[in-house]
């Protein structure tokens, strides 16, 4: 086993390397969204987001800090190839808080295609707005939520695939992508914009969340919510120390006073 495979299995608290099949694919999935948060705040804190994979790794398997897509899903995909699998980066357009009218969002997120057995599956450890299950690419999939969702994939004729999510009796888009696979530098153009553009809502705006096995829970901006099922409970943050108390105690991230004090909410 290489020194990152297990460094990377370590960190997800799996004590057995996983098969290269479904089985595996979703013990992985299900081991890493449990074990490490969405963390968004590099790019708020005016870092940018380096995405060189020793830099992902030395970030995201400290234990004291997570990523946001650009880096979440590189690590899973480094894990998935050092097991075996066959994966290809895709770049997604994000459409699950667009408006009426709103222009068409920017490839701004990244996903994965896994090849099992002659079918190709959507994998994403990396969405921060909850759990998308592993999926078969094809017209009509359907995978149940950990909250009581159901996930569609659709054919779109403008943008691809299409992510659906039905809850409550409402549909929701998700995300949007192709099949073209997604080179380096695409990846870095989208990851840059993302991190560092004043009309990224990851400069705007102070964003953690961590999927549970029944909801997730979030930080957005001064607010602390809670989903479980079909339940919500959102909670306002009373400032800095709380800030910091709170990141360390739901997600495991663990920031200075500055660095809680530099992202500028209170």
């Amino acid at each position: 086993m290489s020194d990152f495979l297990g460094r990377y299995l370590a960190r997800l608290g799996l004590a057995q390397r996983p098969a290269a099949d479904l089985a595996g694919l979703d013990a992985l999935l299900w081991a890493q969204r449990l074990a490490i948060p969405y963390d968004a705040l590099d790019a708020r804190l005016g870092r940018g987001v380096d995405i060189a994979p020793e830099a992902i790794a030395a970030k995201l398997l400290s234990g004291t800090r997570g990523g946001y897509c650009f880096e979440l899903n590189p690590l899973f995909q480094r894990g998935l190839e050092a097991l075996g699998f066959r994966v290809d980066p895709l770049l997604a357009r994000v459409w699950f808080r667009q408006q009426p009218g709103d222009p068409v969002p920017p490839r701004t997120h990244i996903v994965l295609a896994v090849s099992l057995e002659g079918e190709r599956w959507l994998a994403d450890a990396g969405f921060g707005g909850g759990h998308v299950p592993a999926m078969r690419l094809a017209d009509g999939a359907e995978a149940a939520g950990n909250d009581g969702s159901v996930h569609r994939l659709r054919h779109d004729d403008a943008f691809g695939w299409m992510l659906e999510r039905h809850f409550g009796g409402e549909v929701r888009p998700q995300y949007s992508f192709t099949d073209e696979l997604a080179q380096p530098a695409d990846l870095a153009m989208s990851n840059h914009w993302t991190a560092t553009s004043p009309e990224s809502r990851f400069i705007r705006n102070v964003l953690v969340s961590q999927v549970t096995r029944d909801g997730l829970k979030s930080i957005t901006n001064d607010q602390f919510s809670v989903q479980r099922g079909a339940e919500s409970e959102r909670m306002p943050i009373a400032g800095t120390a709380a800030m910091r108390a709170l990141l360390a105690d739901e997600f495991g991230i663990l920031l200075s006073d500055a660095e809680v004090a530099a992202l500028g909410l209170f």
